[in-house]
């Protein structure tokens, strides 16, 4: 129990940082703690989802594919600012 509580903690934690990352890279200025969460965990799991399936190469840290992660993050916050009008 107490090794899948830690495994959460470190994807949220993670998860923030990448989020924090793809904002600052898209210039996108709105630094809510929850919309930054689901931002990086969303980039996470895709980035994660797109290196594995098309066998690219990553760097992984503790498991999570950082650079993909990244991208995945940054495209999906590209997105979000494409539908809520803030281009």
């Amino acid at each position: 129990m107490s090794g899948y509580f830690l495994r959460i903690l470190y994807y949220l934690v993670v998860a923030f940082a990448i989020g924090t990352v793809a904002q600052y890279a898209t210039g996108y200025s709105r630094q809510r703690i929850f919309t930054t969460f689901i931002l990086g965990f969303i980039g996470v799991m895709a980035g994660d989802f797109v290196a594995y399936h098309f066998h690219l190469f990553d760097f992984r840290f503790f498991g999570i594919s950082i650079m993909w992660s990244i991208l995945g993050a940054v495209v999906f916050v590209l997105l979000f600012r494409l539908v809520r009008g803030q281009w």
